[in-house]
């Protein structure tokens, strides 16, 4: 048997973490515990991540954040625009939509408030008209200050 389990991510605030990834990406929370340590598993645009709660760590440079790995969810064109407008509505930092490096795909590069970068991928369908292209090393998520914006 193969295949992907789940993604792990790291958080200093594991009810913050789940409320952006609930509020800002539709994600479904599957569990959450709080013994013997705190984390959620929830289920994000058919990718299951285990969000684990840690102390603080370190900062990291800006080489350093570039290198992480990033989760990066496939997304239409209308789900694309809709997320895109929810990151703007939330103060999220982020850059895209964009063309991608090389192609015709689409993207948004983001961060979780604890930095993990994030990305949406959007391979076919979304005019490319007036989008900029994105350069690899233009932009990297950093943490940032964020609380779930009001429930309309």
């Amino acid at each position: 048997m193969g295949g992907l389990s789940h993604v792990g991510l790291k958080t200093t605030d594991v009810d913050r973490a789940e409320r952006f990834y609930r509020e800002v990406l539709g994600g479904e929370v599957l569990r959450r515990r709080d013994e013997p340590d705190r984390r959620v598993w929830m289920m994000v645009r058919g990718v299951r991540l285990e969000i684990a709660e840690v102390e603080p760590w370190a900062a990291m440079t800006t080489d350093q954040r570039g290198a992480l790995p990033a989760i990066s969810f496939l997304t239409s064109p209308e789900e694309t625009d809709a997320i895109a407008q929810r990151l703007r509505e939330a103060d999220v930092p982020h850059r895209g939509p964009v063309l991608k490096a090389t192609g015709s795909s689409v993207g948004v590069y983001f961060g979780d408030p604890d930095g993990n970068p994030l990305s949406l991928s959007c391979p076919e369908g979304y005019p490319p008209d007036e989008l900029d292209r994105n350069v690899a090393s233009s932009w990297a998520a950093s943490p940032f200050a964020w609380e779930a914006p009001p429930m309309r």
